[in-house]
């Protein structure tokens, strides 16, 4: 692709305010769902979409415990040196910061206040995860961005690692409890971890196939819910193959966008309507189901 058909698409992207790069998880979503998001939603409209419990729920267990444990936790390209704290002061900290974003409905601002003590309990199992991980004693960072960009692939790809050391790093994944409305109120369910790397899900594999082609770092894929932690090594073979598949996305999402200049109503004449029902679009705002009328006629 010549350089003025790559940056007429750039400057067409993120409606139409500009976008230069993808990351791991956007590569993970639906290629619908990219259009939605990356191509016709500005920034300021994409920050609008309300997301549920359970991803609150993870970066409370996150950040709480990058307080915790890394010595130094990157703010875009700055790192800053972590002040030690108590567990319990970072994460009333922490929960803080999530009371100002306004819940999904009802049930959503219920579960997140029942969560918490199960939160607090799977933050204990990440202290021990991370500690099981590295070496004591050994300096960690959270949160560096770290780039990768294949040849040919006119976006860059970008994305941050939870806990990184000089020769590892750990993408952490909470499993949240899971809840269910009944008469009585709220049921509550623990969600299992994997028992094998085979029972890992594939979005998880490839996001560490990335940070792992990335840095060129061993990988570690770590899991915990409230009562215990696992971790798994996934070997090269493995890694290869899922670094693989999300390129061959990266690229599938290229040539629709080389087709269509970056025109998001010619790309959808290429890809089937989404279905709305699906989870993946659960967060979408009035203004992008407008988006997705206007497009699919649906």
């Amino acid at each position: 692709m010549n350089e003025q058909l790559a940056q007429e698409i750039r400057s067409n992207l993120s409606g139409k305010e500009g976008y230069d790069h993808m990351s791991p998880s956007s590569l993970n979503i639906p290629i619908q769902k990219y259009i939605i998001s990356y191509i016709c939603s500005t920034q300021a409209m994409r920050r609008k979409n309300k997301v549920g419990y359970k991803a609150h729920f993870g970066n409370l267990c996150g950040n709480t415990a990058q307080r915790l444990l890394s010595k130094y936790i990157f703010k875009a390209a700055e790192k800053e040196e972590v002040k030690p704290g108590l567990l319990e002061t970072i994460f009333e900290e922490e929960l803080s910061i999530l009371n100002r974003i306004e819940p999904k409905d009802e049930k959503d601002a219920q579960c997140r206040i029942e969560m918490i003590p199960a939160c607090k309990q799977s933050i204990e199992q990440t202290l021990k995860l991370v500690k099981h991980v590295f070496n004591k004693g050994e300096a960690l960072t959270s949160e560096r961005y770290v780039h990768h960009k294949p040849k040919g692939l006119i976006l860059d790809i970008l994305g941050r690692l939870d806990f990184e050391s000089s020769d590892s790093f750990l993408e952490l994944k909470s499993k949240p409890i899971n809840f269910r409305k009944t008469k009585n109120g709220l049921s509550q369910t623990i969600q299992k971890l994997p028992e094998n790397i085979d029972q890992c899900e594939h979005t998880y594999m490839k996001q560490v196939a990335f940070y792992w082609k990335a840095t060129g770092k061993k990988a570690h894929l770590g899991y915990v819910n409230q009562e215990n932690f696992i971790v798994f090594f996934p070997e090269e073979e493995r890694l290869e193959y899922y670094y693989d598949q999300l390129i061959k996305k990266a690229f599938t999402i290229q040539n629709l966008l080389e087709i269509s200049k970056g025109d998001p109503k010619v790309m959808a004449k290429y890809v089937e309507a989404p279905d709305l029902k699906n989870f993946y679009y659960s967060d979408l705002t009035e203004e992008q189901i407008d988006i997705v009328k206007e497009l699919w006629g649906v």
